[in-house]
């Protein structure tokens, strides 16, 4: 039996739940990280977490599911879990400023992935003719970006944030390899090339 032929054969189960919780099968959450945590109990449910948003890429957090013994899980941009949990342990340091945006839900996923809006982007070339040398992208207020090496790029660009990139100690993106990214501004995104003259392309949506 395939996946869609169980969800076929539960539907009738399902549905009665969904309309026991009168629609309600998922939240949206915002953490503020400025007080710090030690294992704190969140009263969150469900069997799906998605960490959809962040302050920046600084705000880091960790959650326990279940029991406050279990191994700590990053909370970082992207993250997704999939596992029925009753408790919800956050551990923080004190961040001023600092937060993350979590979706919590039943019956409920959502995957935002690569994908940027469908509206028209904007696009920044990052790039330096010599190599080993660190460059900062313009700054452009933005929400998040998507930052992609050139496919015609021979060897490793070396991305970071906030600082300078420094090759062999920071994100590594091989030729046409990208990431996604939630930051506040695009100066934030630094490149560091291997070979002088490849290129990094980010794509930021305000």
């Amino acid at each position: 039996m395939n996946d869609s032929d169980t969800d076929i054969k539960n539907w009738e189960v399902r549905l009665k739940a969904q309309v026991l919780r009168d629609w309600h099968n998922y939240d949206r959450h915002r953490i503020d990280l400025a007080t710090a945590r030690a294992a704190v109990l969140k009263n969150f449910t469900g069997e799906f977490l998605y960490v959809e948003k962040a302050s920046s890429e600084s705000a880091l957090a960790t959650v326990r599911l279940n029991r406050n013994t279990n191994d700590a899980i990053d909370l970082q941009v992207g993250t997704t879990i999939k596992t029925v949990f009753k408790d919800f342990y956050i551990t923080n340091a004190a961040q001023a400023g600092e937060w993350i945006d979590i979706i919590t839900g039943i019956n409920f996923e959502y995957y935002r992935g690569g994908v940027l809006g469908a509206e028209a982007q904007q696009v920044l070339n990052l790039t330096h003719a010599v190599a080993d040398t660190n460059i900062a992208a313009a700054a452009h207020v933005c929400d998040r970006a998507l930052i992609k090496a050139g496919v015609g790029n021979t060897q490793t660009a070396w991305i970071d944030f906030g600082v300078a990139a420094v090759q062999n100690n920071c994100l590594p993106l091989d030729p046409g390899e990208w990431t996604r990214v939630s930051l506040s501004n695009t100066d934030r995104i630094n490149a560091n090339f291997e070979v002088g003259g490849e290129i990094v392309f980010i794509v930021y949506e305000v």
